[in-house]
């Protein structure tokens, strides 16, 4: 363990105080006023070390330099601060000298100021600001320095920069060792293919947009498919028609060409004839559809039906999924506090045995008084004046009296300092019951909800079963006792439109050609519609069957992110357990509680009252910088003195094993070391 600390310090113009010499030992007090120099002390032993004050602000913005009554600074004086360290048992003297440079410009006969220069010595020997610099870093680096020697500067630091200091204490906890027992933690760590997790976790979150927008997008695509679809015509129906209108058209070509057989067809009739059929076709058409439009209403719906409780079971699923691995955590987390609580009493109990041994110690000591004579020392024979034995027995009583007085302080203390710990041993001993009594508690409440958890996906499971699969028939005509009636009609006017006698001339035939080839035309455009509608539907198949593997995709997606923050909140867990190992009244947490009650990466200092840092009286901060500054001393090697500003309001420090300075507020008008 390396040591540096301060013997002697001397100021000289430096911030009002005009020459003061300062010895220290290994616990120094600084008494006196406000405004009397105390914080100057500290601040003058910052600037010799790196050129700044104690909050870090360099020379250029705190002023160091000696003013008069209006505030103005004294011309040409030196501002000087010389300390003597002890480092790891070496004598080093740093000395820093701030002076003004006064030149006589050319033409002029007064004096003027061009800057100030800084010069800087090593044991007495001069050397350049870098040197210095080199020289001062091999003693101690600034940050460290900062860190060690203020009790309030690492609580003060970013939660991420603090966070940062700790795991390296905590001796660098890595994913592969959190991920060792965990076949998911594992199977995450060999899919980053060399990446860190935060740039796969910025990758994950970048996919998941991407998906996300792809599937914002598609119900309006859908929904563009679908009013671009026709309705569907009776398809069966035309194709009937179209047969029908292909046979009437090679008949009446067939009568064209043979004068015989157009003669034999009476147009007007038929055509009436042929009218009432077609009126009669269009209303199976009509049947036909409705029909077909309700079956399908039907079995989207029973289906529709089927898919919601389907997919309000797989949802609930998921809940109690999650639900299992959250209270997993917090079971798992009473037990390890639970654990920890029963360590520190079994500590606490060895503690109070140590103060009932040392009790017994003192309480059996008794004094022991010579029964010798007084002898002269000159004559060597045994005194007989009345007064030196009087002075004698006077000396032996106070001897006596001091004896006990001192034993009496010394058991008292023992009993004060025992009874400390006997009361720490209940408060513990109250807090595990209380934890054993949240453990059971919440033990019970989880199986409660675990059960109900059971039921309801029974019951969904239950209902989805119930609700069998429908699938669509296309109904024919045959089906439909209207459609089929119709088609009698129909029949019967087509025999008797044969039967009629046909009186066509070649132009009449002409003409009927041209009004058949003009029906068949449009049947045929209706029909074409058909490879749209088929088209678009295939088109919303791809489209829906798109949108659910973006969705599984997106599920996997968030199922990764949960898996990396589950092994970077293991990774933090362990440094926690590790790092609060390492203090004797602090305890940090690396996770804060969100409203929405998940958690987010943080780094909380509090005491063993589970009071945060911030929120504790400026005595406890003290006690809980100084147990912070033990642990980074320990890692690092390195003590360096600490400056314990307003200790006027502190009982007793926290014991350090480094050099204690400390700023005392009193009515002492001038500056009392002791």
């Amino acid at each position: 363990m390396k040591t540096v600390a301060i013997k002697q310090i001397t100021l000289i113009n430096f911030k009002g105080i005009k020459n003061l010499t300062v010895d220290f030992g290994p616990e120094t007090e600084i008494r006196g006023d406000n405004a009397t120099g105390k914080s100057t002390v500290c601040d003058a032993f910052h600037w010799v070390l790196f050129g700044k004050s104690t909050d870090g602000s360099s020379d250029t913005k705190f002023g160091i330099k000696t003013v008069d009554a209006n505030g103005n600074v004294i011309p040409k004086l030196d501002h000087e601060v010389c300390a003597t360290l002890d480092v790891a048992g070496e004598t080093v003297e740093l000395r820093r000298v701030l002076s003004e440079d006064w030149v006589t410009p050319r033409g002029k006969a007064t004096l003027e100021l061009r800057g100030n220069t800084t010069s800087y010595f090593v044991n007495g020997v001069p050397l350049k600001e870098g040197e210095y610099k080199t020289k001062v870093n091999e003693i101690i680096s600034e940050d460290l320095f900062r860190m060690i020697t203020s009790p309030l500067y690492f609580p003060r630091l970013d939660w991420q920069a603090q966070r940062e200091m700790l795991l390296r204490i905590a001796g660098g906890v890595t994913l592969e060792e959190i991920a060792a027992n965990r076949a998911d933690f594992s199977a995450l760590l060999a899919r980053l293919s060399g990446k860190d997790l935060s740039e796969f976790k910025a990758e994950i979150s970048a996919r998941k947009k991407k998906i996300k927008e792809e599937l914002e997008q598609i119900p309006a695509r859908i929904d563009e498919v679908t009013r671009a679809t026709p309705e569907a015509p009776d398809y069966q129906a035309l194709e009937a028609e179209k047969k029908r209108l292909s046979t009437l058209l090679e008949e009446t070509e067939a009568a064209i060409a043979s004068k015989a057989e157009a003669a034999r067809q009476q147009y007007e009739a038929a055509h009436e004839a042929q009218k009432k059929i077609n009126d009669l076709r269009t209303q199976q058409q009509s049947l036909l559809f409705e029909a077909n439009k309700a079956a399908q209403k039907e079995a989207y719906e029973k289906n529709a039906q089927r898919n919601e409780a389907q997919n309000k079971h797989i949802a609930k699923e998921r809940e109690e999924d999650a639900y299992n691995a959250t209270t997993n955590r917090e079971i798992r987390e009473l037990k390890d506090s639970i654990f920890e609580n029963s360590a520190q009493i079994a500590r606490l109990t060895q503690q109070r045995a140590k103060k009932v041994a040392e009790w017994d110690e003192k309480n059996s000591e008794a004094y022991e008084e010579s029964t010798e004579g007084l002898i002269c020392p000159i004559y060597k024979v045994l005194c007989s004046d009345a007064s030196v034995l009087h002075l004698d027995a006077n000396a032996k009583e106070k001897a006596k009296t001091a004896f006990y007085e001192n034993k009496r302080k010394e058991i008292e203390r023992i009993i004060t300092e025992g009874n400390a710990i006997k009361s720490q041993i209940a408060d513990a001993t109250e807090a595990g019951l209380q934890l054993q009594a949240q453990l059971t508690e919440r033990t019970e409440a989880i199986r409660v909800k675990r059960l109900e958890y059971f039921h309801t996906v029974q019951q969904l499971c239950n209902e989805v079963a119930a609700i069998p699969e429908v699938e669509l028939k296309e109904i024919a005509g045959a089906d439909l006792p209207e459609w089929v009636a119709l088609q009698e009609q129909i029949g019967t006017l087509s025999e008797a439109l044969k039967s009629q006698p046909q009186d066509e001339d070649g132009a009449a035939l002409t003409a009927k050609k041209r009004e058949i080839a003009a029906q068949l035309d449009a049947i045929k455009a209706q029909l074409s519609t058909k490879k749209i509608i088929e088209d678009n539907n295939a088109r919303k198949a791809a489209l829906l069957e798109r949108e659910r593997d973006l969705a599984q995709q997106k599920a996997d997606l968030e199922n990764e992110e949960f898996t990396a923050a589950a092994l970077v909140k293991e990774q933090m867990s362990e440094v926690e357990r590790r790092v609060n190992k390492l203090f004797t009244i602090v305890r940090v947490k690396m996770f804060s509680q969100q409203l929405n009650g998940g958690e987010k990466p943080d780094c909380i200092l509090m005491g063993l009252d589970g009071v945060k840092f911030l929120d504790t009286n400026s005595a406890n901060k003290i006690a809980m910088g100084l147990d912070i500054i033990n642990a980074l001393c320990e890692f690092h090697k390195v003590t360096a003195p600490i400056f314990v500003d307003n200790a006027e309001g502190i009982n007793r420090l926290l014991p350090v094993s480094s050099q204690i300075i400390k700023l005392i507020v009193t009515y002492d008008k001038q500056l009392i070391i002791k």
